[in-house]
């Protein structure tokens, strides 16, 4: 109570003139306040979310043509089927296009299937692997793409039939 009544009586202490430039600058200071807790965030947020849809966007349009690619590959007609196992095959083959180290899993499933999963390969890559193992009479029967937004590089899980 002390406390106010000190101030008060510095208040009334001073000239009308210092009052009204006080009370001047209290209305700016919580006008200042007002923008830099309250609109400036909240604007920020706004441009922050727009780069996100954008971002995401870009992404997401990558990841159509990709898809779109991939099926017209997959649906044209095969080449000729080579000799051998079909699992040295699509070892061999993944090796010959620099996909070798993407080459996470390999396993046969079923008759003349393999489930082959591959992380931190380019699109280019898949795309020439997967055209040259059609050459060869191996097709695509089930392809799931996820896209790395950071490093723009693709995890693909399939189902290889021949």
């Amino acid at each position: 109570m002390e406390l106010i009544n000190s101030f008060k009586g510095r208040w009334y202490g001073l000239q009308a003139r210092e009052q009204q430039l006080l009370r001047h600058g209290a209305v700016i200071l919580g006008l200042l306040l007002f923008y830099l807790l309250i609109i400036d965030p909240v604007y920020s947020s706004r441009d922050d979310a727009e780069q996100r849809l954008q971002s995401t966007q870009q992404a997401f349009s990558v990841a159509q043509q990709q898809a779109f690619d991939l099926k017209a590959s997959l649906s044209s007609p095969g080449g000729i089927p080579a000799s051998g196992s079909m699992l040295t095959q699509v070892e061999s083959s993944a090796q010959k296009e620099g996909l070798r180290s993407a080459l996470k899993r390999l396993q046969p499933s079923g008759n003349n299937q393999i489930q082959v999963s591959l992380e931190g390969a380019s699109y280019q890559q898949i795309m020439q692997w997967l055209s040259n193992l059609h050459q060869q009479g191996v097709k695509a029967q089930r392809v799931d793409i996820q896209v790395d937004r950071k490093s723009e590089l693709l995890g693909v899980q399939l189902v290889l039939t021949r």
